[in-house]
């Protein structure tokens, strides 16, 4: 659910921080790709591998069909959780993101 919400809040949270930091905003959009960087390898670090081992022991009929279909849907209802809990998420991300590009500026003395 969380990598779900992160997932879904990158984009739209650095454009909405861009518009709380106007004189960062190049910055702030700039962190969705970092943004979405991270989602992707908390996916293939957490999600990824144990879908892959079930999918592949019911390939070789080591494992249950029905615990892969319990997985599956598990994993659309985690997405559907995960994109409403993006909703709760998504201004105090984007003020996060604010601060953040503020603490990049002053770190590097940039502008």
């Amino acid at each position: 659910m969380i990598i779900t919400a992160i997932y879904t809040i990158g984009v739209l949270a650095a454009l909405y921080a861009s518009l709380l930091a106007p004189e960062r905003a190049s910055t702030a959009i700039m962190a969705s790709g970092l943004i979405n960087g991270i989602a992707t390898i908390l996916l293939i670090v957490f999600i990824d591998p144990k879908v892959s081992v079930i999918a592949d022991e019911v390939i070789n009929q080591k494992g249950s069909y029905l615990q892969l279909k319990s997985l599956s849907l598990m994993m659309i209802v985690s997405r559907l959780f995960g994109t409403i809990l993006a909703q709760v998420l998504f201004i105090p991300g984007a003020k996060y993101i604010a601060w953040l590009t503020k603490f990049t500026f002053e770190l590097f003395n940039i502008g």
